[in-house]
Formats: C-alpha cells, sequence, structure tokens
C-alpha cells in the first residue's frame, strides 16, 4: 500500500466529513439551532452509511439506522421532525456541494500519445427520473398525466477523469433538461459528450466560442446544408449546397463524415461536422455532431468518443440500484428532495473509496459497482470510527485492503481493447514521489 497515498486519504476523508464543518453547514442552512440527539454530522454519518450499506424503503428503516450506527436512543416522531424540516434537502445539498468539492480526484488520465491531452476533462451530460408518492404531484408534477403524475428528476454532469458527477440539479420531470446543461463558459479546453434533445445550435456555437468541445448526438429530421463528404478519409462526390436530407439516400449503408452549415437570418453561418454512422438494427444513420479536428479525430474515434456517454447511465444504475435513489413512502416534500440528495452523498463517497483503492494500490483496476456492491460489510465499522473519533486510520486501511482483494475489474485487459479504456484512457495513479502517472 502507498503510505503516502493513504495518509492522504485518511486526511481528506477527515476533512470531508468534519464534525466542525457538519454543524457549521447546519447552522448556515438554517437546519440547526441547538444541537441535541439528532446534530447534523449524526444525521449525515447515519444517512451516508445507510444509504450505502442496506436496502431502504421506509423512513423508519433510517430510523433504526441512527440506532444502530450512532448508539444514541430518539423516538420517532422527534427524528421525523428534524426529516421535514424545510432545511433538511438545503443541509443535504450543501453537503453534496462539500463532499464532491473535497472527494474529486483524477481517476482516469490520457496516455502520453493520446489525443486525449488537449482536453482538461471529458463531461457527460445527462438526466434520469423516477416516480415519487402522487400526493407530490403539485410540487414534482410528472410528464405522463394520470399514469405518472409526480416525478422527480436528477440532471447530472459527470467528470469522466474524476468519475464523479461535478454538477447535480434536482427539479421535477416536468422540467425541460436542456435548461440544467453546463454553461458554455465552464467547457473551455473540456469535450462534452450529450444525447439527444441536448443538441441546440446556439448552445454548440456558444461552445465553440468558449473554446470547448462536445460529441453529441441530433435527431434525424435534421436539415443542414451539406459542403462536403468524405468517406474513409476521401472525398467523394455529392450534392454539395443542397440540404442533408436531399442527400439521405445515397449515404444510406454507408459511414460519412461531412461538412455541414446552418443558415439562419440575422446570424453567421455555423459549420460543424457530422458523422453519419450506419445502424443496421435500426435501418437508419446515427447522427453526431462535433468540432473535433478532423486530422485527431476520425470518424471511429468519435464514434467511440461517443459511446463513453454510457458511464453516466452507469452511474444512474448505480445510484437507483445501490444508493437507494428511489421512491420513498412520503408525501413531505423536504423530507423526499433531502432524501434524494443523500443518495447522490452516498454515491460520491462510494466512488471516493473507490479510487482511493486505485491511488493506495498503484492503479489497480477497481469496479466502481463492485465496491457500491461490497461496501456493506467494512464501512459500518468506519462511520463509527470517525463517530466515535478513534481508530479510523485503522478501520479505512481494513476497508481499503477489502475492496483491493474484492473490487478488482473483472477484465481489464478487455476494457483497453472494447470498453470504456478503448479511446485512450487508462487508470491514473500518484508514485510515491507525488507524481501523476496512468497504468499502461
Amino acid at each position: 500500500m502507498n503510505e503516502r497515498q493513504a495518509s492522504t486519504i485518511l486526511a481528506t476523508l477527515k476533512h470531508a466529513l468534519d464534525e466542525t464543518h457538519a454543524t457549521w453547514l447546519g447552522r448556515e442552512t438554517g437546519f440547526t439551532r441547538r444541537l441535541r440527539t439528532v446534530t447534523p454530522h449524526r444525521l449525515l454519518v447515519t444517512l451516508l452509511t445507510a444509504f450505502s450499506c442496506q436496502r431502504l424503503r421506509t423512513l423508519a428503516d433510517i430510523h433504526r439506522a441512527f440506532h444502530a450506527i450512532v448508539g444514541r436512543s430518539v423516538e420517532y416522531k422527534p427524528f421525523h421532525n428534524q426529516l421535514r424540516k424545510k432545511s433538511f434537502p438545503k443541509l443535504m445539498e450543501a453537503a453534496f456541494r462539500h463532499l464532491v468539492k473535497t472527494f474529486l480526484v483524477k481517476a482516469l488520465a490520457p496516455v502520453p500519445a493520446s489525443a486525449l491531452r488537449a482536453f482538461d476533462d471529458i463531461v457527460i451530460h445527462d438526466g434520469s427520473s423516477f416516480g415519487v408518492h402522487a400526493e407530490l404531484a403539485d410540487v414534482l408534477p410528472g410528464r405522463f398525466g394520470k399514469d405518472n403524475p409526480a416525478a422527480a428528476a436528477i440532471h447530472v454532469t459527470l467528470s469522466l477523469l474524476r468519475e464523479q458527477p461535478v454538477r447535480v440539479s434536482v427539479t421535477s420531470q416536468a422540467k425541460g433538461e436542456p435548461n440544467y446543461l453546463p454553461p458554455a463558459r465552464t467547457l473551455r479546453r473540456k469535450l462534452l459528450l450529450a444525447d439527444r434533445g441536448y443538441g441546440k445550435l446556439a448552445y454548440c456555437r456558444a461552445i465553440d466560442e468558449a473554446g470547448g468541445f462536445f460529441v453529441i448526438r441530433l435527431k434525424r429530421t435534421i436539415n443542414p446544408n451539406v459542403l462536403s463528404c468524405r468517406m474513409n478519409r476521401c472525398l467523394v462526390p455529392c450534392s454539395t449546397g443542397r440540404s442533408l436530407q436531399e442527400n439521405l439516400a445515397q449515404f444510406r449503408f454507408r459511414n460519412v463524415d461531412l461538412d455541414v452549415e446552418w443558415v439562419r437570418p440575422g446570424e453567421a453561418p455555423l459549420r460543424l461536422r457530422l458523422i453519419l454512422r450506419w445502424n443496421p438494427q435500426i435501418h437508419a444513420h446515427w447522427i453526431l455532431v462535433t468540432n473535433l479536428p478532423r486530422a485527431e479525430f476520425s470518424p471511429p474515434a468519435v464514434g467511440a468518443l461517443y459511446r463513453l456517454r454510457w458511464q453516466v447511465e452507469l452511474l444512474f444504475k448505480e445510484l437507483k440500484s445501490h444508493a437507494n435513489l428511489h421512491a420513498f413512502r412520503t408525501r413531505q416534500e423536504h423530507i423526499a428532495k433531502g432524501l434524494i440528495w443523500a443518495a447522490l452523498c452516498a454515491a460520491v463517497l462510494k466512488r471516493f473509496l473507490a479510487h482511493a483503492v486505485q491511488r493506495t494500490h498503484d492503479g489497480l483496476d477497481i469496479s466502481t459497482q463492485r465496491v457500491a456492491m461490497a461496501l456493506a460489510l467494512p464501512l459500518p465499522h468506519l462511520m463509527a470510527s470517525i463517530l466515535a473519533g478513534r481508530r479510523v486510520e485503522d478501520e479505512l486501511r481494513a476497508l481499503l485492503t477489502f475492496l483491493a482483494r474484492c473490487a478488482r475489474r473483472a477484465h481489464p485487459k478487455r476494457d483497453r481493447k472494447t470498453g470504456r479504456l478503448r479511446t485512450g484512457l487508462r487508470p491514473a495513479y500518484v508514485t510515491a514521489s507525488g507524481a501523476v502517472r496512468v497504468k499502461v
């Protein structure tokens, strides 16, 4: 085990779950006036442990977890009254932002010869939703009427190089998803990956002008003017100057790299690349729009980058399967929103521990999903030691050693050929001298 990194991880964990800071967050958000049994620190540690280690269905499950983890007795009603405070979701959102800021470490990095070294980060944006109690329809309305009257949505921007969500919004399902995209000015020297529904031309122009890059899937109804056409890197004849829809018939069954232009009154022409990838399963093209330079990023390379977008879907699966992001049986708006933020906090903690194993074991290939599944046994001991303020280092070392044995990726060589590492990314770790290296 890398002793220097183990000490850094310990200091980071103590800072993230510091009792003084948790109390400050409680006072800043209006959750705490007087410190009683359910303090912000005890509540945060309880929620992180319970949401990470067991399947929760009701508030009574959380109440029992508080008794077991904290070792202090509190009746159900006063415990429930703490969660139904208007400030409870504010506290948990503030805790989430603090954990994200504290736990961000570089988990992946491009190999030295990769074109991805031009980017400071690769960010993926998407949203996910789930139903909540029907009586919350006034504050969290769903999009599908009486079949799903109430539903919550999370809009997540995931940093791929850090494998952590860096920007999250919790809203009703009825809110428009494109409203929660990361601001274009924050994407300078970054690559954004996004699915259909996020490909607004004005947003693409803003990213390009801000010095950022993007690969976004577009709907097949788009109709820019075609300027040039390439197949296998060679220019081929096509009806240049005519619309995409007029050219689609001759592109059938083929993969095509196009230069296209959108012209709108009162605006400068917007020129971008379109990558048309033929999908035999749906007998139609997938259309990707990008501003990546053709010299460094061929159409297959752009397609491989777009497939990295699947990592945010894996995060959603992890949240719903292993961090209790689901509908609780509560009609209280503030409880429902606060528990959503608690699930997000648990996911951030789990991923930090996965990255901690990778850093303390010289770039060991660790599965974040296996870490999420394996924490039920060792994590309660670590969190109990944090509450007690003793033996934290011993429990952390035991947890990291356990995860290094039980949470390794099943097929690291396959990942480099066909998985998330095929684009030139590798696990990052820190050497004893403090230098960041990639595992080739």
